[in-house]
C-alpha cells in the first residue's frame, strides 16, 4: 500500500475543493490534504511543512497562481504543482509551464482519473528532476573561473558546513562590512549574523537541500544574496555555499526613481483633486443662477429686465464653458479620456453644428459656408462626440475672433485606401489674426495669441490645446497659417472608416424629450439637498407640477424620514455633511428593505464618468449632473416613475415564464445523483454569491478592474454549477470588460442587473434547496 500523498490545495472557492477532495477519494488516491484559501497562506504553509504535491487556482483573491508559483520557485521548492484553471487559455498553459508548472489542468478535466495520473506522474518526474539536478550541480565551474569572478567583482563568496560553521568566505566585497578574507571561517554563520533574520532562514533552507534567495542590508551597504545547498555523495545535504553581490548604487536609484515617481503622482493628485473640487463648488452655485433664471424668465417681467436676465444667464453659460474646458484639459492630463467608435452620418453631423453656430455667427455679423467633398460617403466610422467638440472649437473662436467678415469650413477627402478614409477639415476665417512669434505656441495649454485676447475675448486659452490632443489621440494631426488682420487657417486631418448601409441603419432611437404630467402630479419626492438656493429651486420646479416634495439636509435626516415615511423618488446629493448621498444611497439599498426598489436620482457636481459610476454603484437609478435643466429634472423623474409603475404591472401580472431559467442538469449529472452534495453546493451559493456579488460592487464603484475580474471569476464556477445561463453571460461580459479594459462605462450598469438577477435566483433556488431536503428526509 502506497504511503498517503500530502496535498495542498490553494482556492478560494469551497466547490472547487470539494470536487478535488471527491475526485481524489473516488480515485482511491490516499491523500493528506492541507487547504489554503489566499497565496500568503500557502507560502506560510510550505514554511512550516514540505508536500508532495500542489493544486493551485489560477485566480486567488491576493495574487493569480503564477504569481504564487514564481514565489514557490524562488524560495528554492521545486514541489510538483498543477495550475487549475476555468480558462483553457493556451497562454496562461505556456507561462504556467515556462514558470514550473508540472501540469496545467481546465477545472472541467477534474475528473477522478485526470487528477491520480497527473499527481503521480508529476511525483515521478520530479523525483527524476531532483536526481537531475544533483548530477548538474556537482558539475559547477572550475577553480579559475571562480578566482576570476571573486577578484573582479564585488562580491562575497561564503560556505558553511550543516551546523552553520563557516568554511570559507572570500571575495572583494568583504572590506564594504568591514571584514577581511578568512576573518570568520571556523565561527557560526548564526552568531555573526543573528542580526539578519531572513538570512539565516535562507541558510537554513539551503542546509535542509533547497536554494534560496533574499536581498540584505549589512552596515548600509544591500547585498543581492543566493544560497546554494551542498550535498555529500549520497545526496545528503551537507552545507550550503552563498554568493552576495553589492547591489548598493542599483537599490538607490530605484530609490531616487520611486521618490521621483511619488512627488508627481501626488502633485497629480493635488491637481485632480484641485480641479475636481473646483468643478463641484463652482458648480453648485452655477445650477442655482441657471435654474433660477430659468423660472425667473417663465413670470411677467418689462424689456429691461429681461435684457438683464438674458445678460446673466449668458454669463453664467460662457462660465460653464470655462468650466467644462478645464475638465476637458484634466482628463486629457490623466490620460482618462475616452473615444467611441460608432457608425455616423457625418454630412448630417455638421450640418446640425452649422445650425447652432450659424446664430452665433449672425451676431458678429459673418457669414457662415460649408463646402463638403461629394466622394464623403453618407456613413463613416470614428467619434462623432469628440469631431463635434474639435469643430465646435475651432468654428467657435473663428467666430469669435472674426466681425463683419466670412468663416469657411472645407471637409475633403486627401486619402483612401480600401474602406479607411483620410478627411481634412479646414476652418478659414479673415478675423484678427495670429502674431507670427505666437504660431509655434498657439497649441501649448493657457496660451492665447496676445496678451489682450483674454481681457477683449474671454476664454482660458484651453480650447486649441484640447482640440490637439483630440486629434493627436484618434492618430491625426494639426496645424495653422495666419496672418495679422487677414485672418487664420487651421487644418487637422483624422481617419475614419467607410461604413455601408443606410444612415437610418444606425440612427438611434429618439430620446422623449417631454415629461408626464400625470405621473408627476401627486407623486411624492424626497429631496436630500444641503444647500438652500437648490432646495429652493428643485422645490420651485417640482411643485409647480403639483409633485409632493419633502426637504432634508443631509442623508442622516433622509435615512430617519425613510424609516418613517414612504416616497415614490428620491434626489439625492451627493456632497452632504453628517452623512453624504454615497454612503446614504448604500444604506438604503442594504439595510432598508422596505426602501431597496425606491428609485433615486443622484444629483451631482462632478461632471466626470468616474463620479458617475461611482453613484450608479452606490445604488442609484439614474443621476443628473449640476447644472441642470428643469426639463431635465422632470423628464428623468418621469422616466424612472413609469419603470416602477410597468415593474409593479408586471410584478402583479407575474407568471412562470417569466421566472430565472434555471437549469441543473449539469449539477445533478456532476453529483451522480448524490443528492446531499447537490444540496450543499445550492446552500453555499445561497450563502456565498450576494456576499462576493456586493464585493463586485464595490470594487466597481473604486474603478478596481483587477479585483473586479478576479470576484467574476470566482462566481463562475457556481453560476455555472447551478446552470443560470442569463447569469453566467452577464458574468462573463464583466469579466471579458474588466480584462480587456474595454467598454467599462458600462460595468456599473451590468452589475446592478446582475444584483437584481443573483436576488432573484437565490429566491428560486432557496425552493429547490428545499424539493432537495424533502427528499433527504
Amino acid at each position: 500500500m502506497e504511503p498517503a500523498v500530502k496535498l495542498l490545495i490553494v482556492d478560494d472557492d469551497e466547490v472547487d475543493r470539494m470536487i478535488i477532495k471527491r475526485s481524489l477519494r473516488t480515485a482511491k488516491v490516499e491523500a493528506s490534504i492541507t487547504n489554503a484559501a489566499l497565496g500568503i497562506e500557502a507560502l506560510e504553509a510550505l514554511e512550516e511543512q514540505t508536500f508532495d504535491f500542489i493544486f493551485i487556482d489560477f485566480m486567488l483573491p491576493d495574487m493569480n497562481g503564477l504569481e504564487l508559483l514564481q514565489q514557490i520557485r524562488e524560495k528554492g521548492i521545486t514541489t510538483p504543482v498543477q495550475i487549475v484553471t476555468s480558462q483553457g487559455d493556451e497562454r496562461i498553459a505556456v507561462e504556467a509551464i515556462k514558470t514550473g508548472a508540472s501540469d496545467y489542468l481546465p477545472k472541467t478535466l477534474l475528473t477522478p482519473e485526470g487528477i491520480s495520473q497527473s499527481i503521480r506522474s508529476a511525483i515521478r518526474l520530479h523525483r527524476i528532476e531532483q536526481e537531475r539536478l544533483q548530477t548538474q550541480e556537482q558539475l559547477i565551474g572550475t577553480q579559475k573561473q571562480l578566482e576570476t569572478v571573486i577578484n573582479g567583482a564585488p562580491i562575497i563568496l561564503w560556505a558553511a558546513n550543516e551546523d552553520g560553521i563557516i568554511t570559507m568566505a572570500r571575495g572583494k566585497g568583504l572590506h564594504l562590512i568591514g571584514k577581511v578574507e578568512s576573518q570568520s571561517v571556523g565561527s557560526s554563520i548564526y552568531e555573526i549574523y543573528g542580526a539578519y533574520p531572513n538570512f539565516l532562514t535562507c541558510v537554513r533552507r539551503s542546509i535542509q537541500g533547497n536554494q534560496a534567495k533574499c536581498t540584505i542590508n549589512i552596515n548600509e551597504v544591500w547585498f543581492d544574496c543566493l544560497f546554494l545547498p551542498l550535498k555529500d555523495v549520497h545526496g545528503k545535504p551537507s552545507g550550503v555555499i552563498g554568493v552576495a553581490y553589492d547591489i548598493t548604487e542599483r537599490i538607490q536609484i530605484e530609490e531616487e526613481l520611486k521618490k521621483a515617481k511619488d512627488e508627481a503622482l501626488s502633485m497629480a493628485r493635488v491637481k485632480e483633486q484641485f480641479l475636481a473640487n473646483m468643478s463641484h463648488e463652482i458648480r453648485t452655485p452655477m445650477n442655482g443662477i441657471l435654474g433660477l433664471s430659468e423660472v425667473l424668465a417663465k413670470t411677467p417681467m418689462d424689456e429691461h429686465q429681461r435684457e438683464y436676465l438674458q445678460g446673466i444667464h449668458t454669463s453664467a453659460n460662457n462660465l460653464m464653458v470655462i468650466i467644462n474646458d478645464l475638465l476637458d484639459f484634466s482628463k486629457i492630463e490623466a490620460g482618462k479620456i475616452t473615444f467611441e467608435i460608432i457608425p455616423f452620418d457625418l454630412k448630417q453631423l455638421i450640418k446640425q453644428l452649422l445650425d447652432v453656430l450659424e446664430i452665433r455667427a449672425k451676431e458678429r455679423k459673418n457669414s457662415l459656408k460649408l463646402l463638403i467633398d461629394q466622394d464623403i460617403p453618407a456613413m463613416v466610422e470614428g467619434d462623432p462626440f469628440r469631431l463635434s467638440q474639435i469643430l465646435n472649437n475651432l468654428l467657435g473662436n473663428a467666430i469669435k475672433f472674426t466681425e463683419g467678415g466670412s468663416v469657411r469650413l472645407n471637409v475633403e477627402v486627401i486619402g483612401q485606401e480600401e474602406d479607411e478614409l483620410q478627411l481634412e477639415f479646414t476652418v478659414k476665417d479673415t478675423g484678427i489674426g495670429i502674431p507670427e512669434e505666437k504660431l509655434q505656441t498657439i497649441f501649448e495649454k493657457f496660451t492665447q495669441g496676445s496678451n489682450d485676447t483674454t481681457r477683449k475675448f474671454g476664454g482660458t486659452g484651453l480650447g486649441l490645446s484640447i482640440a490637439k490632443e483630440l486629434v493627436e489621440a484618434q492618430g491625426g494631426h494639426i496645424s495653422v497659417e495666419s496672418k495679422m488682420n487677414v485672418g487664420s487657417t487651421f487644418r487637422f486631418v483624422l481617419p475614419f472608416r467607410k461604413v455601408t448601409g443606410k444612415p437610418d441603419q444606425y440612427a438611434r432611437p429618439a430620446q422623449l424629450s417631454t415629461y408626464s404630467p400625470q405621473l408627476l402630479r401627486h407623486a411624492r419626492v424626497l429631496l436630500a439637498e444641503d444647500n438652500a438656493v437648490n432646495q429652493m429651486l428643485v422645490t420651485k420646479v417640482l411643485r409647480d407640477h403639483e409633485v409632493e416634495v419633502t426637504v432634508v439636509n443631509n442623508g442622516r435626516e433622509a435615512l430617519d424620514l425613510l424609516s418613517q415615511e414612504t416616497f415614490d423618488l428620491i434626489l439625492m446629493d451627493m456632497q452632504m455633511p453628517e452623512l453624504d448621498g454615497y454612503e446614504a444611497m448604500q444604506y438604503i439599498r442594504e439595510h432598508l428593505s422596505a426602501c431597496r426598489e425606491i428609485p433615486i436620482i443622484a444629483l451631482t457636481a462632478h461632471a466626470s464618468e468616474g463620479e458617475f459610476k461611482k453613484c450608479l454603484s452606490s445604488g442609484a437609478n439614474s443621476y443628473i449632473s449640476k447644472p441642470f435643466k428643469a426639463e431635465e429634472l422632470l423628464q428623468e423623474i418621469s422616466k424612472l416613475l413609469q419603470a416602477g409603475r410597468k415593474e409593479e404591472e408586471t410584478d402583479h401580472s407575474s407568471s412562470p415564464a417569466e421566472k430565472v431559467r434555471i437549469d441543473l442538469s449539469y449539477l445533478e449529472n456532476f453529483a451522480n445523483g448524490n443528492v446531499e452534495f447537490m444540496r450543499d453546493i445550492l446552500q453555499l451559493f445561497i450563502e456565498q454569491t450576494p456576499h462576493l456579488v456586493q464585493e463586485l460592487t464595490r470594487a466597481v464603484s473604486l474603478s478596481k478592474w483587477t479585483e473586479t475580474r478576479t470576484l467574476t471569476h470566482k462566481i463562475k464556477p457556481s453560476i455555472a454549477l447551478v446552470g443560470i445561463q442569463e447569469l453566467e453571460e452577464l458574468n462573463n461580459t464583466i469579466e471579458q470588460s474588466a480584462l480587456n479594459r474595454t467598454n467599462t462605462e458600462q460595468i456599473p450598469a451590468l452589475v446592478q442587473q446582475m444584483v437584481l438577477l443573483v436576488n432573484r435566483s437565490i429566491q428560486q433556488l432557496k425552493q429547490e434547496l428545499a424539493s432537495l431536503q424533502g427528499k433527504l428526509v
